[in-house]
């Protein structure tokens, strides 16, 4: 139970990043570089909050083994959805982070132009970030938070 402790202290922690570095910090200093680091914590903080409820369903016997790469998670994560009632809007999210997460890692050349973050990948792909939608994924991240701290409210360390 201290891996679904830990897990769900971790993503909380990184939604709250997140979300002072939309609201506070952004507006503050207008550096279009933050939209990255906004997006980043955001799925790092979504990805945690998944390993919380699947460590959960792992302690209680609903899953046999946690697979260490994202696609196999989100996999046995949408079986969990179905279970808890939760939303599956909420894994196309993850999925769309997780891929902007991809494509900063993997990135040749990133820059700022016309307040966009843009990404280019390998194959000459662009994707691009702005403000209104970092913070739009924040919006649209919280609730998903919301249930995930209410399915695992009673967990003890």
């Amino acid at each position: 139970m201290q891996e679904v402790s830990n897990s769900l202290k971790e993503a909380n922690k990184l939604l709250r990043t997140a979300d002072h570095l939309v609201y506070v910090t952004y507006p503050l200093i207008k550096d279009n570089k933050l939209i990255i680091t906004i997006t980043e914590n955001l799925a790092e903080g979504m990805k945690k909050a998944m390993d919380a409820l699947l460590y959960y369903d792992k302690y209680y016997k609903r899953i046999m083994i946690l697979p260490h790469d994202f696609q196999s998670k989100m996999n046995i994560f949408k079986e969990s959805c179905t279970r808890y009632n939760i939303n599956l809007n909420y894994l196309n999210l993850l999925r769309d982070l997780n891929e902007l997460q991809n494509a900063h890692k993997k990135s040749t050349m990133e820059f700022v132009r016309n307040d966009k973050y843009v990404i280019t990948e390998n194959n000459f792909n662009i994707k691009t970030l702005t403000y209104q939608k970092a913070k739009e994924y924040v919006n649209s991240s919280k609730p998903f938070f919301a249930k995930i701290n209410f399915l695992l409210q009673n967990v003890k360390n």
